[in-house]
């Protein structure tokens, strides 16, 4: 630092993590604006993609969203060829979502130049520098998790007292 004070490490790392977050939101935008949906939709593909199939609830707790949101996101998704919906046999209330196996490799193919730029990347790195990032990183996205929650939290609280 130009006064001769070592620099605040945590700080840095954290405004960086800001900043890498706001880059992963630009490229969710700009994909999901070439695919013809929003960035929560392809979010949501994501998780279909990586999780499997969900019910309407569960997808609604992992994205932060109501019932009714989903819903609306499942007829996009459907529409687009991304998602299938399917109602459970055993409770006909309950319906399903699925992505769609051509629709993902579509929407994920976007970023196939990005996985190889970041595979090169990490192959400068040692196998246990590797391992320490993806330890890091996993705790860093609890923590956002938590804070989300906490702010969630006081939001519905400050709500409630009007």
């Amino acid at each position: 630092m130009a006064d001769g004070s070592p620099p605040d490490l945590p700080h840095l790392l954290t405004l960086e993590l800001y900043e890498l977050s706001s880059a992963i939101d630009r490229i969710g935008q700009a994909s999901a604006a070439v695919l013809g949906i929003n960035q929560t939709d392809l979010i949501c593909l994501g998780l279909l993609a990586h999780r499997g199939p969900m019910g309407a609830g569960d997808l609604a707790h992992a994205l932060g969203l109501t019932t009714a949101a989903v819903s609306a996101m499942a007829s996009r998704l459907e529409a687009g060829g991304y998602a299938r919906r399917e109602m459970d046999p055993s409770d006909r209330r309950r319906v399903t979502l699925y992505a769609s196996e051509t629709g993902a490799q579509q929407a994920f193919s976007l970023f196939d130049r990005l996985y190889e730029a970041s595979t090169d990347l990490l192959g400068e790195l040692r196998t246990r520098d590797q391992t320490m990032l993806l330890k890091i990183l996993g705790r860093y996205r609890q923590l956002i998790t938590d804070h989300t929650a906490n702010i969630r939290m006081d939001a519905d609280r400050r709500r409630s007292k009007h």
